[in-house]
């Protein structure tokens, strides 16, 4: 199943304990929707960034992350298929493979990551 991928998001706390530690994050499209409970209410059409409550934002592995940034191969606002692996130094499922679904993205990443 498919999800349009609006960016990616890579933070690290260089003043933090461990300053070299990076997360890295994709921002997905989430229906922005109504609220009507007792302590708040929202009235809302569209779609957001914000990750819903109670749910976690989807992780990237950080070093494909940087590739993707760093050669242009990320298009935003695109449709792509996720592949998960577990990570052992982080312990959390994270994306390792973004799969365009247009065929012309499919040849940007081609060309963008070199061929890989």
């Amino acid at each position: 199943m498919a999800i349009v991928i609006a960016g990616i998001g890579i933070t690290k706390f260089p003043e933090s304990k461990n300053p070299d530690v990076e997360k890295a994050t994709l921002e997905v499209l989430y229906p922005f929707e109504s609220v009507n409970s007792p302590k708040f209410h929202r009235k809302a059409v569209g779609k957001t960034t914000a990750t819903p409550f109670g749910k976690e934002p989807i992780s990237i592995n950080t070093t494909y992350a940087h590739v993707l940034i760093d050669n242009g191969a990320f298009v935003a606002d695109k449709e792509y298929d996720l592949k998960f692996s577990f990570n052992d130094q982080t312990f959390e499922n994270e994306v390792v493979e973004l799969i365009p679904v247009d065929p012309e993205l499919k040849r940007h990443f081609k060309e963008s990551l070199g061929g890989q």
